[in-house]
């Protein structure tokens, strides 16, 4: 028997953490900033409410954009000609607007070129060229790709308000989405996928602003095109990592220090009881669509065998005919085996995570009891590494935290009730 994404619906309800971080104050309290720090999330399984969250926050955000504020948007598929009447109106009332967007958004012609018509000025569209990123060096002929038929891609899926009130009252500034959706159908009602806000972080905010820059320069053929871009900024409580990167993997680094060196004595403890496991060893979830970075998995099985807890949703490992993610993320450790879960079944009736986070509960940099949000547009694949242009958000906040938790426990329980 198939099992819709309508009939998991109430197993995952409970689970799932979609709140709109957009609330309206009291009546005749003082107003309060309504655009806050924290994540969105939609819900596949569940009504085309649960399914709009992240398009209805972006929205919100559009439409609250102060006259003489700017937005900018950076995207792999762009197919929204809902947003697309709201981005014209903000640009009518004195918003600018631009958007640098892959080749691919050229599929969905009524919402980008409606964009392409109805902006001027400062306001504008800029398109990567065919078949390549914008940034990203094309790398044609490689050794994984000797027949050169992969089409590198600007996969970026971010947003910048510089003001906006969203739909409350009181304008916030320097306001930074980073997402894991296209804003297309698909990522909307069969895919589980998440929005990351900060808002009034100015270092962020300018991190961001300066890669959209480098990325819309390189799109009018301004800016040369990059095989490193190696420019990481902590900013407080965030710090964003920008692609690609030719001579380190950020995620392997990220692993290598989640514990103690592997080798020392017990590497994954330390943690206060029930801070990770029951047992304070530290845990680390993984909602990720896509996996095929022997190295990156090559860690996870450290991690694991050296006595962490590994929990990964995933839709896809490898590329066939290479098993190499898959044999590592199979192969016993001293604890037992890594928590796999298999959510891919859009094309079975049900859903699929195209979400690409890692939660780290417990030891990190050396300190213990962390909790540790890192999300994006970053799949743990080679091309998103070496020749995308992509971004990974790292947050540290309790709160966000929990969230994801909230999130992953709903897709887990998803895959579990949907099957395969």
């Amino acid at each position: 028997m198939i099992i819709t994404k309508r009939s998991i619906r109430t197993a995952v309800t409970a689970l799932a953490a979609g709140a709109l971080l957009m609330t309206s104050p009291a009546a005749g309290a003082e107003p309060l900033p309504t655009v806050t720090t924290g994540p969105v999330f939609n819900d596949p399984s569940g009504d085309t409410t649960a399914e709009g969250r992240i398009l209805s926050h972006l929205g919100g955000l559009v439409d609250g954009a102060e006259p003489g504020s700017s937005i900018r948007i950076s995207m792999f598929a762009y197919g929204s000609q809902w947003l697309s009447g709201r981005l014209l109106a903000a640009h009518a009332r004195g918003v600018t607007v631009q958007m640098v967007l892959d080749q691919e958004s050229e599929r969905y012609a009524t919402a980008v070129d409606s964009l392409k018509s109805g902006l001027g000025g400062d306001s504008w569209v800029r398109v990567c060229k065919a078949q390549e990123a914008c940034l990203a060096k094309d790398p044609g002929t490689t050794a994984a790709d000797p027949d050169g038929w992969y089409d590198n891609v600007n996969h970026n899926k971010f947003f910048l308000f510089s003001r906006t009130k969203g739909k409350g009252t009181v304008p916030v500034d320097d306001v930074v989405v980073q997402s894991s959706g296209n804003l297309v159908e698909w990522d909307r009602t069969l895919a589980w996928n998440d929005a990351m806000t900060v808002a009034g972080n100015k270092e962020l905010f300018d991190a961001y602003g300066a890669y959209f820059g480098d990325l819309a320069g390189a799109a009018a053929g301004q800016v040369p095109q990059v095989a490193d871009y190696p420019h990481d900024t902590q900013a407080g409580a965030a710090k964003v990592y920008f692609f690609p990167r030719s001579g380190t993997d950020v995620v392997v680094n990220i692993l290598k220090t989640v514990a103690q060196p592997v080798g020392t004595a017990a590497p994954c403890f330390g943690n206060d009881p029930g801070v990770g496991t029951s047992d304070g060893r530290t845990r680390l979830r993984i909602a990720q669509h896509h996996i095929t970075r022997p190295e990156v998995a090559q860690q996870l099985w450290a991690l694991a065998d050296a006595g962490c807890y590994v929990d990964i949703v995933y839709r896809k490992l490898d590329n066939p005919p290479n098993t190499e993610v898959a044999g590592w993320l199979t192969k016993p450790t001293a604890k037992g085996r890594i928590a796999l879960h298999q959510l891919d079944n859009d094309q079975r009736g049900g859903t699929a995570t195209h979400t690409k986070y890692l939660l780290v509960e417990g030891t990190y940099l050396g300190g213990a009891n962390k909790r540790i949000v890192f999300t994006g547009s970053h799949t743990y694949t080679v091309t998103a590494l070496k020749y995308n242009d992509e971004a990974l958000l790292k947050y540290e906040d309790p709160t966000v935290f929990d969230a994801y938790v909230r999130n992953f426990d709903a897709q887990r329980a998803a895959a579990e009730a949907e099957g395969l």
